[in-house]
Formats: C-alpha cells, structure tokens, sequence
C-alpha cells in the first residue's frame, strides 16, 4: 500500500462526499484518535500528565515548522487565522502617511483586520479591485504596491475562486518599496508546496480545519526575524515571557521568538490532532497531495466544461478549488440535491465551490456530476 492509499484509507470514515476542503475539511481517523487519547489523559490524569501535555505543544511546534519549512523558532500558535492576522495588523507601528494594501476579494478574518488598523492609525487602506468574474492577478496587486505601503496583507489562494498569487513576484517587489508582506495562507497550506524559509514573504497565518484536515479552532503564525522587532504582542500574558507557574517576576525579559505571541494556556486537544493531521501530510509529501488533487480536479472541470458550465476558475489553475456559475434555478436544484445527497459543497459570492482533496475518488467526482446533470 502507497502512502497515498494509506492518507486516503485515513478517511474511509467520512459521511457523503466532502467537497468543501476550502471551508471545513474532515479530520482522519487517526487524528480523531489521537484527540481521544488526548481527552481521557485531560479527564483521568490531568495536572500528573504535565510532562506529556507540554510535549504536545513542542511535537505540534515542530511539525507544523517542518511543514511550513520554517525554523521553529519563528512559528506560534493562536486560536486561529483571524487573531493570527490581527498580531500584525492591530501591531504594527502604522502612521497616517502610511498605507496598507489588500484585496476587495479577501475573506472577512482577512480584510477586518487590515480596515481596523488603519481606522485606528490614520493610515490609508488600498483595495485593488477585481475583474469580471472576481478576477485578481498578482500584476494588480504588485501595480498597488508603491512608496509608503508599508503593509501588504493578502491570502495566498482566494477562497472565492482559488485564484493564486505569485508570492514570489510579490514578496520580491514589496522588498523594493520597503513594505512587509503578510499572508493568509489557510487556503493553500497542505494542498500545495510552500517554504517560508524560501520565499520573500514576512509572515504568514493559517488555520488547521481546511486542507490540513485538522480539529476546528488551531491557528498558527510564522514570522521572519525583520517583522518580529516592528511587531509587539497583542495578546500578553504569561507565556509572553515564557513564566508559566511562576511567580510574576517586574524583570523578566520578552521571549526572543515567536512563543512572545503565545500569552496564556495551550489547547492540548486542539495541538495534538493538528501535529497528527499534518504528519499525514507529511508521509504522502505535499508534491503527491497535490497532484492527487490536480488529478481529481481535471476530472471533475472537464465534466463540467463538457456541460456547458462557466467556469469562474481557470481550468489549468493549480489547487483544488473549482469554483462555477449556474442559472439561478439551476444552483437551487444543485445545492438542494446535494443536501439531500449529503454532498457538501459550498456557495460563495455568485458562484459554486467545490474544494477537492487527495483523499477524494474519481467515483465521487462522478457521482456529483451525475448528481449536476439530474439539476438540468
């Protein structure tokens, strides 16, 4: 057995067909043992498992970096993307000569953020617009990004269509103006290469119940060295200067790494299934994620370009979001049959999404397009 058949047995549990990756993936059955494992240590040990609790949060710590590729002492954890995203926003030492740019496409936990700082600062928040067909090309942010941005925070995979942006373009020219780039990367992170290390982007932000197929509510955070001395914590507390069970102490010193973002207590539960779903990941290697997805989502484009469905996302755009537009009665046919169905899709803006992961079958990606052409 491949390991790639091994990741998809991980799943053979899941109810009707999960198509919705990009909003709330399901978790594998070895993930959802380990939280059990977790569970009755919390209920029968408790204070007396300290020892194999905090060795939770340093196993979840170094898969996640190792993931990310990323030195571990640059990555955090938070309750999820959203106060990932703010730790930089609400943070940062904005002026009202500054500018900040983002996307009208940005979802909300990507686009609040950015607005309350600048109301906050005085600092003007540039929004590029999007094309017909909520389309936005890494040429219409780099052409936003001019003298006195000082921040530029996007998602790397848009959630409405899945549209990619060259963060490598991106983060090359923000380096020309002077402006950090920060990214959401929920979208894209376990479905698709990435390296922190490699890239020129400043921080990123992600969240474990999408394409990692992790437990709901786990964000994370890695940040380079340049950004963490502009950026103080938002959130403090103890574990801000790393003095859990002690005493307060009025000399104690700031963690020097990204643990300075960490203020208070750990969700063991939530860390433990978030280092067991990224493990999974991490035996298949994300280049054989990936063209699983790939596989499965030519199949499933192809089936609908050959049905005359419009496309609102390239059908050579890499990922496995597919996102298309229907007659109105016909999208009310389809989302009320796959209700029925149990086939769990997604309606975003104008269109129909649908979030393809490996663990997915060519047999399911032909059952929904049986179930599409039953909606005519």
């Amino acid at each position: 057995m491949t390991e790639l058949e091994r990741f998809k047995k991980e799943f053979a549990d899941r109810e009707g067909i999960q198509f919705n990756c990009a909003g709330l993936a399901p978790i594998s059955t070895s993930a959802a043992m380990e939280l059990a494992r977790i569970t009755t240590i919390l209920q029968t040990s408790a204070g007396l498992a300290d020892p194999e609790l905090i060795g939770v949060v340093k196993l979840a710590r170094d898969s996640v970096a190792a993931l990310l590729d990323a030195p571990t002492e640059q990555v955090a954890f938070s309750p999820n993307c959203g106060t990932a995203i703010s730790q930089v926003a609400l943070s940062y030492p904005l002026t009202a000569q500054d500018s900040v740019v983002t996307i009208d496409q940005e979802y909300s936990s990507n686009f609040y953020p950015w607005k309350v700082a600048c109301d906050r600062s005085g600092a003007k928040l540039v929004t590029v617009q999007s094309h017909s067909g909520a389309r936005v090309t890494t040429d219409d942010v780099i052409a936003a990004v001019k003298p006195g941005v000082k921040l530029v925070g996007v998602s790397w995979v848009q959630f409405q269509t899945g549209a990619i942006l060259d963060l490598k373009r991106l983060g090359d020219h923000c380096r020309t103006v002077g402006a950090f780039l920060a990214v959401d990367i929920i979208q894209g992170f376990g479905q698709l290469p990435f390296s922190f290390r490699a890239l020129p982007v400043d921080f990123v932000a992600g969240g474990s119940h999408k394409w990692l197929c992790g437990p709901l509510g786990q964000g994370f955070l890695a940040v380079k060295p340049e950004l963490m001395k502009k950026i103080e914590p938002v959130a403090v507390g103890g574990g801000t200067f790393n003095r859990f069970g002690t005493f307060a102490d009025p000399s104690a010193q700031m963690e020097s790494t990204a643990k300075r973002y960490e203020a208070g207590g750990y969700n063991y539960l939530s860390l433990a299934g978030l280092r067991v779903a990224v493990d999974l990941l991490r035996d298949v290697g994300i280049p054989e994620i990936a063209a699983e997805i790939s596989r499965l989502t030519s199949v499933l484009r192809a089936g609908l370009i050959a049905r005359d469905v419009k496309l609102a996302t390239p059908s050579a755009q890499a990922g496995g979001v597919t996102s298309f537009e229907l007659p109105v009665e016909m999208e009310a046919k389809l989302l009320a049959r796959a209700r029925e169905e149990r086939i769990s899709i997604a309606k975003r803006g104008a269109y129909i999404r649908t979030a393809i992961h490996a663990f997915s079958t060519e047999r399911e990606v032909d059952r929904f397009l049986a179930v599409l052409e039953g909606c005519r």
